[in-house]
């Protein structure tokens, strides 16, 4: 557990608190605000030596486990790392215990928190605003709050997503770096006719989250109509539970699928073939979107006129839940003099290949070997500035910059929101946007998917407008409004 002011920066700089946010506390040093502030700074650093000292490692590793609610796998470091400052504030005002879960005595009296045994200790030495904060602070629940409206520097508007309470709070670390739709896990505090934050994850949830959020709160209403502070304590581990899981999935590596939904792998098939011109007679038909005679124009040629070299896309009529696109490329197919190389991308459509080319070619070709890329291995390649994937990326933009191409994924972009609309989505709870929509929660949980989107959209320099579009097309169809 750290000292408060040597803790990470809550603004995500990575610096030290008193070496970031600290120094950019307003001069007024009259303010509530800022006295309060520095209180819980000064609190903070006498409440965490005190909590170690009466709970001892066998406390501490008591309130950890049940802090992460007692898992049975071991948890990511880096994710644990990301977890520690919120833990030391959950342990030191919220975490109370009973000495049969306890393996061995602790100098903190059982069913007490640490901060409030620390109040009844030091009663006579702190000051009035010490002992207000701790007695504000103690047993406070922690919440999911959307960033409604955000003042860099000086605080948000923020709405609790499990009470859809909205609260006006005060607050300088975060304020400068969460954006309107981000999510904040943490506890609200109302003090002397303001709200302040004590107590917060130092990453914010994106939108993405929420309707695993709304679905939380549609299970706590079976219980309960009405969901207040006290329904947020009684739920305490399952809101604390809905958080640790979406930790995990952030801090976990992103599995890349293809259309189909598997696993990437690029894998290029190698063989030995008699003939080009008779490997092309047979493979042509393994394109959908080309003729023959439209692939043979493409193709270089020998002093005989017959194909030499050609490349011919592996193609499937169709498009896996995107009913307005034509094709899905599923590979490519090197015709090179005596040789065939076949690049796909799992080892699912790799097996499919290579019975079609056993089919259609014979004897006439010869399986040589295969090689595989994990998709690790062509990040690699990614990041190394490989100079033929940097003359990629300069034909990439001078492909963006014709008309053309443009008004044509603009157009399969168009297709693609008036597909999903009808697509069940996992996060929907395996509804489609059109039916989710006819609920509140549903609405809400569309709106939340779509603000993902938009905002991955602002980052696209490409095609970012166009996507745009065709997101306000999906709001136009659903009659959302429009942002």
């Amino acid at each position: 557990m750290e000292k408060g002011r040597n803790a990470p920066c809550p603004c995500g700089s990575g610096k030290k608190y008193k070496k970031c946010c600290l120094k950019t506390l307003e001069p007024d040093r009259d303010s509530e605000w800022c006295r309060l502030g520095e209180a819980y700074l000064r609190l903070e650093d006498r409440l965490i030596p005190f909590t170690e000292r009466m709970l001892r490692r066998t406390g501490l590793n008591a309130a950890y486990d049940e802090f992460l609610l007692w898992p049975e796998e071991e948890i990511d470091e880096q994710l644990l790392d990301r977890l520690a400052p919120l833990f030391a504030s959950w342990c030191v005002f919220n975490w109370t215990y009973d000495p049969a879960d306890v393996d061995g005595p602790l100098r903190l009296p059982p069913g007490v928190t640490p901060a409030e045994f620390f109040l009844e200790k030091q009663r006579g030495r702190l000051d009035e605003t010490e002992t207000e904060l701790i007695a504000a602070i103690s047993r406070g629940p922690f919440r999911f709050c959307e960033v409604i409206r955000c003042e860099p520097g000086r605080g948000f508007l923020l709405r609790d997503i499990l009470t859809e309470q909205e609260v006006d709070v005060m607050e300088q670390g975060a304020s400068r770096v969460a954006r309107e739709g981000d999510i904040l896990f943490c506890r609200v505090t109302p003090i002397r006719g303001m709200n302040m934050l004590f107590g917060c994850s130092n990453f914010a949830i994106p939108p993405e989250f929420k309707p695993a959020i709304i679905e939380l709160r549609s299970w706590m209403r079976q219980a309960c109509e009405t969901i207040t502070e006290a329904e947020l304590q009684e739920y305490d581990f399952e809101i604390r539970e809905e958080y640790l899981e979406i930790g995990r999935e952030l801090s976990r590596i992103p599995v890349f699928c293809n259309t189909d939904g598997e696993r990437l792998q690029i894998q290029t098939l190698h063989y030995e073939i008699d003939s080009p011109e008779q490997a092309f007679s047979k493979l042509a038909g393994l394109c959908t979107d080309e003729s023959e005679e439209e692939l043979r124009s493409q193709a270089e040629l020998d002093v005989r006129g017959e194909i030499s070299k050609l490349e011919i896309p592996w193609t499937r009529k169709g498009f896996k839940g995107r009913p307005g696109l034509q094709n899905t490329l599923l590979g490519t197919m090197a015709i090179d003099g005596g040789s065939l190389k076949v690049t796909v991308n799992s080892s699912e459509r790799a097996a499919t290949i290579r019975k079609e080319i056993e089919t259609l070619l014979g004897s006439g070709a010869r399986y040589k070997t295969t090689v595989i890329e994990s998709t690790e291995f062509m990040m690699q390649k990614l990041r190394s500035q490989d100079p033929r994937m940097t003359h990629a990326g300069t034909e990439h933009d001078r492909l963006m910059q014709n008309p053309e191409i443009r008004a044509k994924l603009a157009e399969m972009l168009a297709s693609f929101g008036e597909g999903w609309v009808d697509e069940k989505i996992p996060a929907l709870g395996g509804k489609t946007p059109r039916q989710a929509v006819k609920t509140a929660d549903g609405r809400e949980s569309v709106e939340a998917l779509l603000c993902s989107f938009e905002r991955r959209a602002a980052g696209d320099r490409d095609m970012g407008e166009e996507i745009l579009k065709a997101i306000e097309g999906v709001r136009r169809t659903l009659n959302l409004p429009g942002r």
